[in-house]
């Protein structure tokens, strides 16, 4: 019996799905922030819900209550589809997210393409977000890999080379590529010694990423002052620091002797590796 909950089933234009989940794919909720961002600055159109029961621990995950009019309200975890329009673009786009589920992920994932197929999706770019040796001083350095060498090269994105643990992104990837549907994951590299606070910079990062692989330029002028308050705030607590602005030096230098902003990948892989083997 299909989870599925269908709201509406709008007519969108070669419609390119963009997937991000919360949890172990997300540090510092750089990658879901992005497709939050779409939605407060676009007229979304709520598409469908994929019930997550089967998928979810709830002493991991548990529901919320609110409260409206002195009446409680059970909310459970979800993945939600949306739809956006982007005027004068070839492509709308699917915006799937929601928790990383916990149980039966090739269901899951059988679940979540049977939605894109119906909607006609034939493209799907997901996201997510690493910590590593990386300083906030510097770009933030992105990564991008495809199972597809062609789609990859068309794009300008390295081709995946990670053996090892993955989450439900790299899972569910490797499904749409499996059923044909042409798919590529973006992942922003940001400081681990800034993991625990959201990061605007991240999102805004991974949103230009986002428009280079769909041929768009998303307006992200409402992150601007965000991420310039942002940095100015960790500068100003590390300056604190004389040790830590010590390893910020280091971190700089071994930086750029290793080209990772846009350069060497190799890097970037190994921290990808790193994290996904030891997240904790």
């Amino acid at each position: 019996m299909t989870e599925i909950e269908w709201v509406e089933d709008p007519d969108l234009r070669d419609p390119v799905a963009v997937l991000a989940f919360e949890g172990w794919n997300d540090a510092a909720d750089a990658a879901s922030r992005v497709l939050y961002y779409l939605m407060e600055h676009h007229d979304e159109i709520p598409i469908a819900q994929l019930d997550l029961e089967p998928y979810i621990n709830y002493q991991v995950t548990r529901p919320l209550v609110s409260i409206d009019r002195a009446v409680r309200h059970i909310h459970w975890p979800a993945t939600g589809f949306f739809g956006v329009r982007l005027a004068g673009h070839v492509h709308d786009l699917v915006l799937v997210v929601g928790e990383e589920p916990h149980l039966r992920w090739r269901q899951f994932c059988s679940e979540v393409i049977g939605v894109l197929r119906r909607l006609g999706v034939n493209r799907a770019v997901s996201l997510g977000a690493f910590v590593g040796q990386i300083p906030h001083t510097l770009p933030v350095p992105i990564f991008g890999s495809s199972d597809d060498p062609d789609f990859a090269l068309r794009m300008g994105i390295n081709v995946s080379t990670y053996e090892g643990p993955t989450g439900i992104t790299g899972v569910l990837t490797s499904a749409l590529s499996d059923e044909g549907i042409e798919a590529a994951g973006v992942w922003a590299g940001l400081p681990h010694y800034l993991a625990g606070n959201p990061s605007p910079s991240g999102t805004r990062a991974l949103l230009y990423a986002l428009g280079d692989v769909i041929g768009w330029h998303f307006d992200v002028d409402p992150l601007d002052e965000e991420v310039e308050g942002y940095e100015a705030q960790v500068g100003e607590a590390v300056s604190d620091s004389e040790e830590l602005v010590e390893y910020v030096k280091r971190l700089e230098q071994e930086s750029e002797s290793r080209v990772i902003a846009r350069g060497d990948s190799r890097r970037l892989v190994e921290d990808i590796e790193r994290f996904l083997r030891n997240p904790n």
